[in-house]
């Protein structure tokens, strides 16, 4: 088992106990338990979808730049392919659920995307292209690990509802959870390799993006749009 140089756990483990506040919020989150029980309003998960849409476009460019920083070719392999899984998501919400609940994603691209979707975005690419590898990859791993943490949750027992069912055996199948436990022990193996000031920058950029994932639940719930429209 990879361990943090500072300590026993794995790194990653570490970085849940941390910020177990946070995870436990998300859990609790309305968007969370209605999906769980069927009851969300479909308006507000084609909103959650619409601005998933636009998330995962400025994803991909924080993955490719993974790959580029990457240390070793399996690591770089890794996040290529990744980023190619994006496209394969973006290409089923096309195909199959965004029609299903009315969403026109073609017409969401030529929308702003929503204030929480720019400012977690904004902190993703910054993070890539001025921070080191264990820093990306601590900084996109909450995208990941949520996810598979809230499919893994609400699978125990799935709603009636077919496109909630869907939407969670997605984040619950075993070829999610893979690519979630490849990002786990890439960042238990960078934490090894670094040193105290950058696994504190790993801790603080973790902490920051599992945050911008409760608010970005959060605003798809609440239709959280710009004040003021030009």
């Amino acid at each position: 088992m990879v361990t943090d140089a500072g300590g026993t756990a794995p790194f990653h483990q570490q970085l849940e106990e941390r910020s177990r506040p946070v995870w436990d919020a998300i859990f609790e989150l309305p968007f969370v338990r209605e999906v769980g029980d069927g009851t969300l309003a479909l308006e507000r998960f084609a909103n959650f979808i619409a601005q998933d849409v636009l998330y995962l476009d400025q994803f991909a460019r924080v993955l490719a730049r993974g790959a580029t920083l990457a240390d070793t070719p399996v690591t770089r392999e890794m996040f290529l392919r990744h980023a190619a899984n994006v496209g394969r998501v973006e290409e089923r919400l096309h195909e199959d659920l965004a029609p299903r609940i009315g969403l026109d994603v073609e017409a969401v691209r030529q929308q702003e995307p929503a204030p929480v979707t720019v400012a977690y975005t904004d902190h993703l690419l910054r993070v890539a292209h001025t921070g080191t590898l264990g820093e990306l990859v601590a900084a996109v791993l909450p995208c990941y690990w949520v996810y598979a943490r809230v499919g893994e949750r609400l699978a125990r027992r799935l709603p009636d509802h077919d496109v909630y069912r869907q939407w969670i055996l997605a984040y619950a199948s075993p070829e999610f959870h893979r690519s979630v436990d490849e990002q786990l022990a890439l960042v238990d193996r960078l934490a090894t390799l670094a040193g105290a000031d950058e696994r504190r920058l790993m801790h603080q950029w973790f902490l920051r993006s599992l945050r911008y994932e409760w608010m970005f639940w959060d605003q798809a719930y609440r239709t959280l749009r710009w004040p003021v429209a030009p």
